[in-house]
């Protein structure tokens, strides 16, 4: 029997965001005492939590994440584990892995400083190289249990993101994921006219 591991963050009222952003509200709006029925309320941007960025996030284009075919967003899956390092450099032994898969995960562990400044302040920087070889490879979703693979001027993400490739971001739960079997990724974004959105991402181990 397939078991499914969730990748995906809590969305969550006040939820730590990137600087300068605002956290989501989720607040009652209808109660069953009042309304008869319960009904939450959310405001947020679409880089809270777990999100996929599209092309349009880094690109002066009009192409909003519910124009991509559905397909897209599942595929065959592997994990590489980068823990410790930072920066992240390229590999030679990752080439064969990254033309195998439709997906690349990175498990870098700094999940594990969520909720602390350290998770948006320290995360680890990912080489542009990786970037390239992924593309040339045909990858076509690469995701990261860190808030991003880089910081300004986003050169990973601007050789990454383009075309029909996207980004997933601040996973959590990787530890769960084997490293040396390949296994199923489900990451479906809302169908919405955006340049990213927020998601629940599934592995079928």
């Amino acid at each position: 029997m397939p078991k499914y591991i969730d990748l995906t963050r809590t969305l969550d009222h006040k939820m730590p965001v990137y600087p300068g952003e605002e956290s989501p509200s989720l607040t009652v709006d209808r109660t069953i005492q009042n309304d008869g029925y319960n009904s939450l309320r959310l405001d947020s941007n679409m880089h809270s939590g777990t999100h996929m960025d599209a092309p349009m996030h880094i690109r002066d284009i009009d192409v909003t994440i519910d124009k991509f075919e559905v397909g897209l967003f599942t595929g065959k899956a592997c994990l590489i584990d980068v823990s410790g390092q930072n920066p992240v450099c390229f590999q030679p032994g990752w080439e064969q892995k990254f033309r195998d898969h439709e997906i690349v995960l990175f498990r870098t562990l700094h999940d594990r400083t969520w909720n602390t400044p350290e998770y948006f302040a320290g995360y680890p920087d990912f080489e542009v190289l990786i970037a390239e070889k992924l593309v040339d490879c045909g990858v076509r979703i690469v995701g990261f249990d860190s808030p991003s693979p880089d910081r300004m001027p986003y050169d990973f993400h601007m050789t990454f993101l383009d075309g029909e490739r996207f980004m997933l971001e601040s996973l959590t739960n990787l530890i769960e994921l084997p490293a040396e079997k390949s296994f199923r990724l489900y990451a479906f974004p809302l169908k919405i006219k955006a340049e990213a959105s927020l998601l629940r991402v599934v592995a079928e181990v």
